[in-house]
């Protein structure tokens, strides 16, 4: 059975994690970040995150930002120590994937002159690639994209993934990078976050039990995140124990 070993959340209220190593929470103004804007976070910055210079961190479009704050803040909580990392698999999700990279790449395009910076960001799945080398994980990879559903599906997968045995341990995360793409499109209102857990078949935390998705299941009432963070922000702030 799926052990939660260590979870965590970044969001306009902060940055929360607990695992192992202990629980953390930090909100933006204790963090020197100011105030989040119309979308939900301040600017990233690496020194948020990471006790060493992370100059790659700078350069990375705003999906792959959150995402891989997302994990150090799973490696700050211990949930990686002990593990064997060539095993490690990552389950990805987001609704709106690279949205905005997309939509400032054509328009460079338009312009003349693409940029190459841009492009790089312009597939969903980056931000795993990014993981995958800043954390050294090596195990199976997926993505889902699925509209709201996204995140659960990814959360589903893991548990599944690990009580199948198809993988000692699963790093799943869900992120959304919001911007004015996102909300000319209709998707609103557009919130960049992140959540992410690490499952694992051994370990102390609580067991997953079973996890499944199918046209009947209730739907949880919306919380303040929204695309495919939605029903896993009214989880993570139920009366349910998550480690």
């Amino acid at each position: 059975m799926a052990r939660l070993i260590a979870h965590c959340r970044i969001d306009a209220g902060g940055l929360f994690s607990a695992g192992p190593g202990g629980t953390h929470s930090a909100t933006w103004p204790e963090l020197g970040a100011g105030v989040p804007d119309a979308f939900g976070l301040p600017p990233l910055r690496a020194r948020y995150f990471f006790d060493q210079p992370y100059p790659k961190f700078g350069r990375m479009d705003p999906l792959c930002k959150v995402a891989v704050a997302a994990a150090q803040l799973i490696q700050r909580a211990g949930g990686f120590d002990g593990l064997d990392r060539d095993q490690v698999a990552q389950c990805g999700a987001t609704a709106l994937g690279c949205l905005e990279v997309d939509s400032q790449f054509e328009a460079t395009r338009r312009a003349g002159a693409p940029s190459p910076a841009l492009f790089v960001y312009t597939l969903p799945s980056m931000f795993q690639g990014e993981i995958a080398i800043q954390f050294k994980l090596r195990g199976r990879c997926a993505l889902y994209c699925c509209g709201e559903t996204s995140g659960v599906t990814a959360l589903a997968t893991a548990a599944k993934w690990v009580d199948q045995g198809r993988a000692p341990a699963v790093l799943a995360i869900a992120a959304e990078a919001a911007g004015p793409a996102a909300a000319a499109a209709g998707y609103g209102p557009p919130q960049t976050a992140a959540m992410a857990w690490l499952l694992a078949a051994t370990g102390k935390g609580p067991e997953m039990g079973s996890a499944t998705i199918s046209e009947t299941a209730q739907q949880l009432p919306p919380g303040q995140l929204r695309n495919g963070l939605t029903r896993l922000d009214s989880l993570h702030n139920s009366s349910v124990p998550l480690g």
